[in-house]
């Protein structure tokens, strides 16, 4: 193994835990443990796992299914107008839709609230600084080669360090007891949603294709040496969002007592950090915040502007997408955090499970050979997420509360199940072959 191989790895890991340690990586861990109380550890390991797990499963899919060069991605399976459908939609949900303006938002609420300003409603600081704040990010992604390493050398330690100095106050220096009571009536179930919140899972789609392109561009390029590089950087990212999930966690809980449930989640975090440092913790926090989410928010506006330049082949080009994406967000993120993180949970309900089924599948693309198995599952998981947020809705409909594992929040999983069988017996007409 070379060394340069190892070094360069931790590099690009040290950065795709910046890209996936963004705006709602910030505010769920410590709610997760206010409303856990006692029950906390519980909470950071569902979260973890829904969290964390899964997008580095959908990394390793995109290896083991090599797709990994394909613009469709994961999703190729499926069809190339389906693919491109299901891809399209979740750019628009890691992009300018939700997860970019998401950033913004939440680094305002967090830096800003200790001076008196509300995230919620329109205002000049509010604007003024989502100006700044995409402003930068917009030119920081601007060059597509040179936004892996931007965010590796310049962005990722001021997040590593000024995160790991938080977990370790948490640790050392709890500012409370954790209370007796637990206040969520379903501590796994919530937990594991504020993991799809975050986006990590459909970004981890794209971020695997970043990557890889990086390491590629560093000269790794063979089967192997990509294997075990995305590997290294995989476990680097893993291990740092491991701690800083876990403290965070901790201190929401420590914090169990003095806070209701339903304060702002980034008034949450300020308060937190307050008690901990006391005055110094405004600044600080107001720095560690800003550049973290920035980290991420580079990462999705290069992203969004990859993807779409790709999809249209060349016509519309990265520097206009990325421009027009910084531009939209900044106007977006001024609506707030909670109407943000609040709009996203149905697209994320509807959107999720197809997407894991497809994560799922892939793990195993070598061994299915017929691809309306991929077409049907997928098509069966959407159809029962589609009727689940539906009838949250209003839809005087009840299906969806009688499926298998439906209290679990997992009764897509029969009917793609069922649908994936019956794909399984769906040929595809043969080709005539040529004479």
């Amino acid at each position: 193994m070379k060394p340069s191989l190892v070094r360069d790895s931790i590099i690009v890991g040290a950065a795709l835990f910046s890209m996936l340690f963004g705006a709602g990586n910030v505010v769920f861990p410590p709610y997760i443990g206010l409303t856990a109380g006692p029950e906390w550890f519980l909470g950071f390991l569902c979260y973890y796992m829904a969290d964390v797990g899964l997008a580095f499963l959908a990394i390793y899919a995109m290896l083991a299914s090599s797709c990994i060069d394909k613009k469709e991605g994961i999703m190729h399976r499926l069809g190339s107008t389906a693919a491109m459908l299901m891809m399209c939609a979740i750019i628009l949900c890691i992009g300018p839709l939700l997860a970019i303006p998401r950033t913004g938002a939440t680094a305002f609420a967090i830096s800003f609230s200790p001076l008196g300003y509300s995230s919620k409603g329109i205002s000049s600081a509010k604007a003024l600084y989502s100006l700044a704040f995409f402003g930068i990010s917009t030119m920081l992604a601007f060059r597509e080669s040179n936004m892996v390493d931007v965010i590796a050398r310049y962005l990722s330690p001021i997040k590593i360090g000024g995160f790991l100095l938080i977990v370790a106050a948490a640790l050392y220096m709890p500012i409370g007891p954790i209370s007796d009571a637990v206040r969520d009536d379903n501590v796994a179930w919530h937990s594991i949603l504020s993991g799809y919140q975050t986006l990590d899972v459909m970004a981890a789609l794209v971020y695997g294709l970043i990557i890889v392109t990086a390491l590629k561009n560093k000269g790794y390029e063979t089967g192997s040496q990509k294997a075990l590089s995305v590997g290294i950087a995989s476990l680097v990212a893993g291990a740092l969002l491991f701690v800083i999930y876990f403290g965070l966690c901790y201190l929401g809980a420590t914090g169990s007592t003095y806070y209701p449930v339903d304060m702002e989640k980034g008034t949450l975090v300020t308060n937190l950090v307050g008690r901990l440092f006391g005055r110094a913790s405004t600044v600080l926090l107001a720095v560690i915040v800003t550049v973290s989410c920035m980290a991420t928010s580079v990462a999705l506006i290069g992203t969004t502007g990859t993807f779409i330049s790709q999809f249209s082949k060349g016509r519309l080009s990265y520097r206009t997408i990325v421009i027009g994406t910084g531009l939209f967000s900044m106007v977006v993120s001024n609506f707030g955090l909670d109407n943000i993180i609040a709009f996203a949970a149905p697209i994320l309900t509807f959107l999720y499970p197809g997407t894991l089924v497809v994560i799922v599948l892939s793990l195993f693309d070598k061994h299915i050979a017929n691809d309306n198995i991929f077409r049907f599952a997928t098509a069966g998981a959407l159809l029962a997420s589609g009727l689940n947020v539906l009838e949250e809705y209003g839809l005087p409909l009840v299906i969806t509360p009688h499926l298998p594992f439906s209290a679990a929040g997992l009764g897509w999983i029969a009917p793609a199940c069922v649908l994936g069988m019956v794909g399984y017996f769906v040929r595809r007409p043969q080709q005539p072959s040529a004479r």
